[in-house]
């Protein structure tokens, strides 16, 4: 027997597979997954390796998945929504006439939806896109502004984004990228877009919309305050909260409801769920990314205590082409007006200190707090010294004003020793 195979470590089966076969039948009237379920939906996460196996495109091997996937307990397949932004081939597979289809193409081709925007008067960043070479950087930095953003042309979400290092050659930073792709699972010859980093005196002012479309109408649009965003990969965001409280955000939000329009005419879809990341550059909302899905983690359970619409079922219904009913959607109502989501973690120094049976009695607290929409958390124990753990919590809080969403945030997490400050971090992020 190997060293190797004694390591019992390992990814979690379908982790990276967050598609889901849909049985039975759909009530248009429903407005969260759980009155979906209730009203009859099933929905089965589809295993990694049929996945894979309609991805190919291949007849033969698409026809094996599919009969794998007819029926669950007795119903028939009715189609199937992914959550991330990949498994288009199969998800095409899986639904006949798949209306996000093209949207779905378009938004993982940065390229070609950066030009979609500007013909629709919506502000992208300054960009040029080419090969990954020395020379891509030296015209970056000769005609985009010191320390440009890179990132992958196609594909989304922040794998393989990499802000311009001026403490490093041309070539060093060439070096380092390529190893940040490789350690990404992104291919190197992948054309690159190399654009202006978007930040007024070089702080970011940015926000993320969650937009929910029936009927060819934006019915909700759920803006997110990203109060914390790294300077370097994997851009966590800390601290995010609806609605905003930033004096600059809400200064410019009037113009908003111009941009998301100009984004949904670019688009292309009467029914669908919508994440917009934007950043607030020289007064003007400039569009950095949009996924054809819900926001991920907590933030589609903050989304529907704003407005009583789960964004995941917009985004289920319009994926099997069976939308909600757009009455339902209009007449909903959310249960609270100001949510705050935070990525908390243990101090390092403090990680030993911290043991199961303190998680617990966090974890009860949570379990018997109405205005916690929702929460993560990550624990284990180990004598071995040179082993650290991931130990955090991601937790989600409604309130009816930030302040108080923000105080309770504290009272809950402080105590058990968790902080939204990470050992590289310089200054307090809840306290904005």
């Amino acid at each position: 027997m190997t060293g190797t195979a004694l390591d019992m470590t390992g990814p979690r089966p379908n982790t990276a597979s967050p598609v889901y076969a849909i049985y039975g039948s759909l009530d248009p009237r429903a407005l969260t997954l759980a009155a979906a379920r209730e009203s009859g939906t099933i929905y089965t996460q589809i295993p990694t390796d049929v996945l894979m196996a309609l991805e190919t495109g291949q007849p033969a091997l698409q026809k094996e998945a599919l009969t794998r996937l007819r029926s669950e307990n007795g119903e028939p397949l009715i189609g199937a929504v992914g959550f991330d932004d990949w498994w288009n081939t199969a998800l095409a597979a899986l639904n006949s006439n798949w209306a996000l289809a093209r949207a779905r193409t378009l938004v993982t081709d940065k390229a070609r939806l950066y030009e979609a925007l500007r013909q629709r008067n919506v502000a992208v960043a300054p960009h040029r896109t080419g090969s990954l070479s020395t020379r891509l950087l030296r015209f970056a930095l000769d005609n985009l502004g010191p320390r440009p953003i890179l990132k992958p042309a196609t594909g989304a979400g922040s794998r393989g984004v990499y802000r311009y290092r001026d403490d490093l050659s041309v070539e060093d930073n060439l070096a380092l990228y390529q190893q940040i792709l490789r350690a990404g699972h992104i291919d190197t010859a992948t054309p690159i877009i190399a654009a202006q980093y978007l930040g007024d005196h070089d702080a970011a002012v940015e926000i993320s919309v969650d937009l929910t479309v029936c009927d060819s109408r934006i019915t909700h649009a759920v803006v997110h305050e990203k109060c914390t965003a790294t300077a370097v990969p994997p851009f966590v965001d800390h601290v995010m909260i609806s609605p905003p409280t930033d004096l600059r955000i809400d200064a410019e939000l009037p113009q908003l409801p111009q941009a998301l329009a100009g984004i949904l005419a670019a688009i292309g879809l009467t029914d669908a769920a919508l994440h917009i990341e934007l950043r607030l550059h020289l007064r003007r909302w400039h569009v950095l990314d949009i996924g054809i899905r819900p926001g991920s983690g907590l933030v589609a359970h903050a989304a529907l205590a704003h407005t009583g619409v789960d964004p995941r079922m917009v985004h289920l219904a319009a994926s099997i082409g069976r939308p909600l009913a757009p009455a339902a959607v209009k007449q909903a109502r959310g249960t609270h007006t100001a949510t705050a989501i935070a990525c908390c973690y243990v101090a390092p120094d403090r990680r030993d200190d911290i043991r199961l049976l303190r998680h617990s009695e966090l974890a009860d607290q949570l379990c018997g707090s109405d205005d916690v929409l929702g929460w993560h958390l990550n624990a284990a124990e180990t004598e071995d010294d040179l082993y650290q753990p991931d130990a955090g919590i991601s937790v989600g809080i409604g309130a009816p004003d930030m302040p108080t969403a923000l105080a309770r945030l504290r009272s809950l997490v402080e105590p058990f020793e968790f902080t939204t400050q990470t050992s590289d971090d310089t200054e307090t992020v809840v306290a904005q």
